[in-house]
């Protein structure tokens, strides 16, 4: 008997915190990388998330150390940088309309297209690898990813999100 999951009980508390609705956005369109990090930044900035630096430094992590992962049936991104630009620990999750180019993580010469980017934001270096590898788990489900496609609406779209992240948890 298979279980749906989005139906999987969310008990991790510490997670969610970093998912926030505001943050959250479904079929949205961004043209490139930079745009999609400016129009996020701004966002951020705006809520007291991050500082002056964040843009620049998040930018040029990208180009230096590129983050797009291959994975099926669809390709993410998971971009982050440095806790020093971040005042406020947070994720952003973005289902994008239509993909963008994103080099590969480890393989900076070969472009992927993007469908979701996962923006982390963490102001310590332990809490920013346990969730990149949690996140980098759990989005390499390809069940998660076909589930996460097909949700309409923010709040199951994050329920089932860290529901998922709880079970990769155990």
């Amino acid at each position: 008997m298979r279980t749906d999951i989005s139906d999987a009980p969310n008990e991790n508390v510490q997670e969610c915190e970093y998912f926030l609705p505001q943050f959250t956005f479904l079929d949205k369109h961004y043209n490139n990388s930079t745009v999609f990090f400016t129009s996020l930044y701004l966002l951020l900035k705006e809520k007291g998330y991050v500082r002056d630096s964040f843009l620049e430094a998040i930018i040029t992590r990208e180009k230096v150390y590129p983050t797009g992962l291959p994975t099926l049936p669809v390709a993410i991104a998971l971009p982050h940088t440095d806790p020093q630009h971040v005042i406020r620990p947070f994720i952003s999750v973005t289902r994008l309309s239509q993909p963008i180019a994103w080099h590969e993580m480890g393989n900076d010469d070969n472009i992927l297209h993007v469908h979701f980017i996962v923006l982390l934001g963490f102001i310590d270096h332990s809490s920013h690898l346990a969730a990149l590898q949690k996140l980098m788990d759990c989005l390499a489900d390809e069940e998660v990813i076909q589930a996460l496609r097909e949700i309409e609406d923010v709040d199951t779209f994050l329920s089932t999100l860290t529901s998922r992240l709880q079970l990769d948890k155990d």
